[in-house]
């Protein structure tokens, strides 16, 4: 059975988040604007497999947001457009989170590109911009990143997708 993901808008500037799957998971739910920003984040402290969460947007300004169900290897987005105390809700797309392996110096990454929009990959080293790739809007993924000539530490990869970023640490 496919989990759903329901939202439903009322008038005092509150959404209804619903969340029904028939196996229980770890549940987290993050709106976040345009630039990306996160302006709420919610997640659940065990697995679930049904959510209600109510949360409040008030403090919201006018303009386009998206909602991220995040449950296990999986994600549902939905567009929520906020307007003059009105809040619109966009048709569910559901997302999958990238595979990431690294092994023997080699980062593996492996992505299903659902929106086939544009797909980037950027690698940080010490909070500052170490490489970057565009990987393409096609629908299968996949890249090869070799680090044997990386210097020894810490390296964060981000995988910035139409939806959201995802990121992935690795140690050398």
């Amino acid at each position: 059975e496919t989990p759903k993901m329901n939202i439903v808008a009322n008038d005092n500037d509150k959404i209804l988040v619903s969340f029904e799957s028939a196996t229980a998971c770890p549940v987290e739910i993050t709106i976040t604007a345009e630039d990306g920003a996160i302006m709420h984040n919610w997640r659940t402290e065990s697995p679930q497999n049904a959510v209600n969460q109510l949360l409040n947007l008030s403090e919201l300004e006018n303009g386009v947001y998206n909602v991220t169900l995040n449950y296990g290897v999986m994600s549902i987005n939905r567009e929520l457009n906020i307007s003059r105390n009105e809040i619109k809700v966009g048709p569910p797309v559901k997302l999958y989170e990238p595979y990431f392996c690294f092994k023997n110096n080699k980062l593996l990454v492996s992505f299903l590109n659902v929106a086939n929009k544009n797909v980037f990959l950027n690698v940080y080293k010490d909070g500052e911009h170490y490489n970057g790739f565009t990987l393409g809007k096609g629908l299968d993924i996949q890249k090869c990143i070799d680090f044997s000539m990386a210097g020894k530490g810490k390296y964060e990869v981000v995988l910035t997708d139409h939806f959201k970023e995802h990121r992935y640490t690795v140690t050398r």
